[in-house]
């Protein structure tokens, strides 16, 4: 697998674009690549494949950090955290906001809103949203389609089942059974969960502080913000994983 980097592929077309930092990036059914910015100029910022924007909308999410693309009986949904609102949002393709998720207060999770500091979302086939608290209280919690709490797990803690920097979470599918991949990047790895809450599996990743997992076809790919630890700047790169150890 070889690729190169092209640093130019938004700013040659459009050089005073703003942008904050680029959190996030994902492609529709039109074959479309929507980024979300914590610029509230333009939190979202649609482009073609070579770079092109196409619109941009967006001034409410000054904290956008998690976007998640979601098809719901032919119709797809972003799912945008945002780590300074404390709040989770389901919005359609134009940026309507069509639902929003608050701390779950008053359950002994969260004494006050600002402990919620949600990183990422994985959307279940039949519309279960699960928030990443990656920044906050470490939480994975599982919510219906309409926003009701189901479930919770994780958390901080020192055992295998517990999160430290609950970055980024998806769903995979790849060995027939559904399972959900949790970064825990304080601790170098993945951990794969049932979608009850049950620790499956640790994927090691050595130096690694690795952020969402995303797969596509039979790999996972990741982006590690830096290596060998934290404190090192400028030492991130793209790792892919295949499906077998």
């Amino acid at each position: 697998m070889k690729y190169t980097l092209d640093k130019s592929w938004a700013t040659k077309h459009s050089p005073n674009l703003t942008v904050k930092d680029c959190h996030e990036m994902v492609q529709d059914k039109k074959g479309r690549l929507l980024l979300l910015t914590n610029e509230t100029k333009n939190n979202i910022i649609i482009f073609n494949k070579d770079g092109r924007v196409l619109e941009s909308w967006g001034h409410e999410f000054p904290g956008g950090h998690g976007l998640t693309i979601h098809d719901e009986n032919g119709t797809e949904f972003l799912y945008i955290t945002d780590n300074e609102r404390h709040q989770v949002y389901k919005v359609d393709l134009n940026g309507k906001i069509l639902l929003t998720i608050d701390a779950p207060l008053g359950i002994g999770l969260y004494s006050k809103k600002e402990e919620f500091i949600p990183t990422e979302t994985a959307i279940d086939s039949n519309g279960d949203i699960f928030i990443a608290d990656g920044y906050g209280a470490q939480h994975i919690l599982h919510y219906d389609s309409n926003g009701k709490l189901k479930n919770h797990f994780g958390g901080r803690g020192e055992g295998d089942s517990f999160l430290d920097n609950a970055h980024g979470i998806c769903f995979d599918q790849r060995n027939g059974k559904k399972s959900l991949l949790v970064t825990d990047r304080a601790r170098n790895c993945f951990k794969r969960f049932d979608t009850t809450g049950k620790l499956i599996e640790i994927i090691s990743l050595p130096g690694a502080g690795v952020c969402r997992p995303v797969i596509k076809g039979d790999n996972l790919y990741a982006a590690v913000l830096r290596s060998p630890n934290m404190n090192v700047e400028n030492s991130g790169f793209v790792t892919i994983l295949s499906k077998k150890k």
